[in-house]
């Protein structure tokens, strides 16, 4: 669009009257004016003015929002004539079309005014730069906190320049906020007169809000404001299983929860969140007390949070015995206090309330006597009633066990033990009461010796013998124990020990066992100690009466190895063996370190003497290491004589190798003097 020149605007008029007025009027509408001077169509005349004179102008404004008028207000130096002004000048030439003012723009940016104009005849210039700010919407979204509180949530690629921002509450507060404090979450809390659904505008703010250059377009959201949380309520905890606690909560409308346990005496997040109603599921060691409690949350994350009373689970054990089940549990932990209060436990029996209640809070047993059946099963379960914000009911897992009701079985009978084929061999009597076709179990425990702890090893239905194949009757005495359980699970009393004979060497001179009794009722009357010649495999019994040790001929050439074993024997003859337990001695050689061969009948050979040897060779060396005699005969020695001739005196080297009865080979080496 061609814009007219005004060019008497900021020319100095002078009084010429109306009809000078008009005329000049005429020649500006009917003759738009082009510039008279020569002009470079390339070049920006704010950077290179091409020796133009210097104009000037001020504006209103040097910053201004989109669609708001800027407006020139002065500064134009005396004597400036044809003025005309370029609102967006681009730094090429310099156009044909000027405007005087008021510019606008439709386009947020930095642009450049450009004042054309003449003084004294010659081009006059003048440039300033103007900024034009966006008015971009703000987007947020509102979030309603306990506590009548509000927190607005802004988008901050939506921040856009603004210098500050406006949040308007919808309940007559205006706060004026800095970038960085809406990127921080900014909320407000409303008095109790407000309205309850108050609507919540952003607006953005450049300047101040007490001296606003403009203002943004206003975003709004409306909002339902929530009361004061209330305390959150566990209204059940329950344990299912040996790993798994069931926890049912309620808490405020529009807050959340998350719950804690108690790990090591101090409260700990699960992780686990949720809102208004619902349950969460533990999975921990449900065999111990576990303590739980509620902390409320909001979208804001009050402060001010709210925490349920401390509830802890139940645990339950149970125990059948004659005629009764007996319940015993840990009391009820969770805290107890003037609002928290312990009201009763209750027994369940096979899912059914039994028994009444119970209000002492230190009861820990209950004995449940009525009308309990031989074998069958009895399922029990403790809960207790706590009331506090709201009720709690605590549930244990159930317990189920088989019902005893029945006469107990008296003494056992007789037992024996008895090492058969390398392994204990357990025989015994049960009760009279325990007929032979009763249906019956046998228990069988072990201990180490006498003074050891009994441990079921076996248990046998309708037996009366056990071998066990784990022990190692040569390593030592293994004592058993035996009980025997009837249908009903009534057992007997444990019979009194019997224990193996363990047979032993506890000296190089002789061997040893325990006195330990394998019988019961009876005795050990007398031990045999049973002789196997280990090289023939001949037997002997030889009678030793209540002797606990027993020593072999040390100078019997033929008792270096020999296999033993006791036969113990009770008042009524009844028998029980030991282990086999081998019993050797060492090869003996005496050696001398000199002999005098001079025919006086005196040491006059050099000859070893043992005891226990078998085979037997015998090598003399010179002090070169020649053989100078040798010998296999271990009644054989050396006479002094080399091919019949006597040895000069001095030292000789021997070399003796023996083998024993058992067949252990024995070297022996050493040095001897030959003496005239």
């Amino acid at each position: 669009m061609r814009i007219l020149r005004l060019w008497l605007i900021g020319a100095r008029v002078k009084a010429g009257g109306l009809a000078g007025f008009l005329v000049a009027f005429f020649i500006l509408i009917s003759f738009p004016i082009k510039s008279v001077f020569a002009q470079d169509p390339n070049n920006n005349y704010c950077v290179d003015p091409q020796g133009a004179a210097t104009g000037g102008f001020t504006l209103d404004k040097s910053r201004v929002c989109v669609g708001t008028a800027i407006r020139v207000t002065g500064g134009i130096p005396t004597g400036m004539l044809n003025i005309g002004y370029i609102k967006e000048y681009d730094g090429k030439g310099i156009p044909a079309n000027f405007e005087l003012g008021p510019f606008q723009y439709t386009k947020p940016g930095s642009y450049t005014i450009l004042q054309v104009g003449t003084i004294n005849g010659t081009r006059a210039l003048a440039c300033k730069i103007v900024t034009v700010l966006p008015l971009d919407p703000i987007k947020f979204t509102v979030q309603a906190c306990l506590g009548r509180r509000a927190t607005v949530t802004i988008d901050p690629s939506t921040l856009g320049q603004y210098d500050s921002y406006i949040i308007r509450w919808g309940d007559g507060v205006a706060d004026e906020k800095s970038r960085a404090e809406m990127q921080a979450n900014p909320s407000h809390t409303y008095n109790s007169g407000a309205s309850a659904s108050p609507t919540i505008t952003v607006e953005g703010v450049y300047g101040s809000i007490a001296s606003p250059l403009c203002n943004g377009p206003q975003t709004s959201q409306p909002i339902t404001l929530l009361a004061a949380a209330t305390q959150p309520v566990i209204t059940a905890l329950t344990t299912t299983g040996d790993k798994a606690i069931e926890i049912k909560y309620q808490t405020s409308t529009g807050s959340s929860v998350q719950l804690y346990q108690k790990v090591n005496g101090t409260y700990t997040a699960t992780g686990q969140k949720g809102s208004d109603v619902g349950t969460f599921t533990v999975q921990t060691d449900a065999k111990q007390v576990q303590c739980f409690q509620l902390v409320t949350q909001d979208a804001c994350n009050s402060t001010a949070s709210q925490k349920s009373d401390e509830v802890c689970s139940l645990v339950l054990d149970v125990k059948a015995v004659n005629k009764q089940n007996i319940l015993t549990w840990k009391r009820y932990e969770g805290t107890l206090s003037a609002t928290s209060q312990f009201r009763y436990y209750r027994v369940m029996r096979n899912n059914a309330p039994f028994g009444g209640t119970i209000t002492n809070p230190f009861t820990s047993s209950y004995s449940d006597a009525s009308t309990i059946d031989c074998g069958t099963q009895y399922c029990y379960s403790i809960a207790a009633t706590i009331s506090g914000a709201g009720q709690t009911i605590v549930t244990s897992a159930p317990i189920c066990v088989n019902g005893i009701n029945g006469d107990v079985p008296g003494d056992v009978g007789t037992a024996l033990v008895s090492i058969e084929d390398g392994h204990p061999r357990l025989i015994t009597t049960p009760p009279t009461e325990i007929g032979p076709t009763d249906s019956y179990t046998m228990i069988v425990s072990r201990a180490s010796g006498s003074s050891g702890n009994f441990q079921p090893i076996a248990t046998l239905d309708r037996k009366s013998t056990y071998t066990d194949e784990s022990a190692n009757p040569s390593a030592g005495s293994y004592c058993y124990q035996v009980t025997y359980q009837n249908s009903c699970g009534l057992q007997s009393k444990p019979s009194t020990p019997v224990c193996t004979v363990f047979l032993e060497a506890k000296s190089s001179t002789g061997i040893d066992w325990n006195t330990d009794s394998p019988f019961t009722p009876e005795t050990v009357a007398n031990y045999t100690l049973e002789v196997v010649d280990s090289l023939n495999g001949t037997k002997q019994e030889i009678q030793l009466g209540s002797n606990t040790h027993y020593e072999p001929d040390p100078n019997d050439p033929n008792l270096q190895s020999q296999r033993y074993r006791i036969i113990a024997v009770s008042d009524g003859g009844t028998i029980s063996y030991s282990n086999y337990y081998t019993f050797r001695r060492e090869a003996r050689i005496l050696i001398p370190d000199a002999f005098t061969p001079n025919g006086d009948g005196m040491n006059d050979e050099f000859l070893p003497k043992g005891i226990y040897v078998d085979q037997f060779i015998m090598n003399i060396y010179s002090r070169w290491g020649e053989v100078v005699y040798s010998t296999t005969n271990k009644s054989q020695g050396w006479d002094g004589k080399i091919n019949g001739q006597n040895a000069a005196t001095g030292q000789y080297m021997y070399r003796i190798e023996l083998v024993d009865l058992t067949g252990l080979k024995t070297v022996r080496t050493g040095a001897l003097l030959l003496i005239r």
